[in-house]
């Protein structure tokens, strides 16, 4: 958590527009990024003179108090953020900020009051440590925390991931399915708080993202706050462990690249017991269902590149043949914050959610409650002709495919009622909640224990286009009338 007041970070912000897009970002960073503002070292100058301080002995200093949730208003996919009602559009071509936009949430970020501090300051620690759970944001000039592919997007998956996602264990539900738990093998690595796992351990979430980076002779450590993990990485040239050494974390080793800190990492455990999501839903704009599958051919690359004397770069590079069609990388700035303090990330302590989920679902299952009904809808003639039948809608979710049929049916006063009829991953047959049509925007709510809701433009060829959104965030849908009604 952090207990600092916002600080503006504009002093190394390029101050004229002229060059915003003369220098295209790097496909990856080294010490050639440092000086004046660029989208390659994300419009962070190096003052002209500034040197990259050394350790004792010798070796590149690049140790800090990090914050990764500086960086956690910046969405895993570009505009993953727009796909909700009221949403202010979003141009997925996009890369970075203006200089004004980005001013402007400086300047809107330096008004907020920090109420973590406050509390502090008044000497109220335990509140102060409740109150900074969502920690404040920085603005960025950056749109999505993924800079390659450019498009901003996660690359498409394999075939083969997409059966293995099927088999993964959630407590997140994809729009209109209905998941069960039948013991603690249905939640991920992070809900049994053994570990986010890579990358998405390296990625910013909502709370709890200290990144402290400490060094000792031929070694580099990376800790980090949330599930008070520590990765101890030699960077001295020792060989590699045998490749059937697995770990959660993988096997890390470093090198050093001029003043860059490489560290590439393999041998992560992949058996189905361990149900770490490549991504997870802790990484804000990730894909929903928190299934994402990964295989014994991951490998991350990250670098490390202190820009000056408080700003530091960091790059995740993540490959998977078997899983990904082509590698993606997270790249996103941090400011060295010396008074960042780092609680005890308690997870396990009288942890009784997992308990709890499978013995209420067992319940559920066992005792089901009708779905209510719903009352109708009054919609015009023109409409009711062209909304009556079966539909299937297909939401964009990167890594599984995710098909969900509803039906509209018109009664003899002329109003109409929906239900879900369900999805390729199981039947449903229950009332749609909240169904509205207002002109030709059709919304309703699927009923399902983690619902969804969708708000879409019914359209003259048979297509109802828009979005589909719930707590873990949105995505586009389409749905398409398969049969009249």
């Amino acid at each position: 958590m952090t207990t600092q007041p916002i600080m503006s970070t504009a002093r190394y912000v390029l101050v004229g527009a002229a060059l915003l897009f003369a220098i295209a970002a790097q496909a990856q960073i080294n010490d050639s990024i440092r000086g004046t503002p660029s989208e390659a070292n994300h419009f962070i100058e190096t003052p002209k003179g500034w040197k990259q301080p050394m350790t004792p002995w010798g070796e590149p200093d690049i140790q800090a108090s990090l914050d990764m949730m500086q960086a956690s208003g910046v969405p895993l996919e570009r505009c993953a953020n727009s796909y909700r009602p009221g949403a202010p559009p979003c141009d997925t071509n996009k890369k970075w900020l203006t200089e004004e936009e980005y001013k402007q949430r400086v300047d809107a970020a330096a008004s907020r009051v920090d109420r973590s501090t406050q509390l502090a300051k008044e000497g109220k620690f335990g509140p102060a440590i409740l109150a900074g759970q969502i920690d404040p944001n920085l603005p960025q000039r950056q749109t999505s925390l993924i800079v390659d592919p450019p498009n901003g997007l996660l690359p498409p998956l394999t075939p083969l991931a997409k059966s293995l996602a099927y088999k993964m264990g959630s407590d997140w539900a994809l729009p209109g399915e209905n998941i069960n738990f039948q013991s603690a093998k249905d939640f991920d690595s992070w809900d049994r708080c053994v570990t986010r796992g890579l990358p998405s351990m390296m990625m910013p979430y909502r709370y709890n993202g200290g990144f402290k980076i400490q060094q000792g002779p031929g070694f580099v450590v990376f800790n980090v706050e949330m599930i008070h993990e520590a990765r101890v990485i030699p960077t001295d040239g020792r060989k590699p462990l045998d490749a059937g050494i697995k770990q959660y974390l993988g096997e890390s080793r470093g090198h050093w690249e001029g003043t860059t800190l490489v560290v590439e990492t393999t041998n992560f455990r992949t058996e189905p017991s361990v149900n770490q999501p490549l991504i997870n839903l802790a990484v804000v704009g990730s894909p929903a269902g928190n299934r994402f599958p990964i295989s014994d051919k991951l490998k991350t690359t990250e670098r490390v590149v202190r820009l000056n004397n408080d700003m530091w770069l960091y790059e995740i590079k993540t490959e998977d043949s078997d899983i990904l069609t082509a590698p993606f990388t997270v790249r996103y700035p941090m400011r060295n914050n010396p008074s960042y303090i780092t609680p005890e990330y308690a997870c396990h302590e009288d942890n009784q959610i997992v308990h709890n989920y499978v013995t209420t679902n067992r319940y559920e299952r066992a005792h089901p409650k009708p779905e209510p009904p719903q009352p109708p809808v009054q919609v015009s003639p023109a409409v009711a002709g062209l909304l009556a039948g079966r539909w299937v809608g297909t939401p964009r979710i990167p890594t599984i495919d995710v098909n969900i049929e509803v039906e509209f049916t018109k009664n003899k006063d002329g109003t109409m009622n929906g239900k879900l009829v369900g999805t390729n991953l199981g039947k449903i047959d229950k009332p749609l909640r909240n169904f509205k049509v207002d002109d030709r925007t059709v919304s309703f709510t699927f009923p399902n224990v983690d619902p969804w809701s969708v708000s879409g433009k019914l359209g003259d060829d048979g297509t109802i286009t828009g979005v589909v959104f719930s707590i873990q965030g949105g995505t586009t849908v389409t749905f398409k009338r398969v049969s009249g009604g």
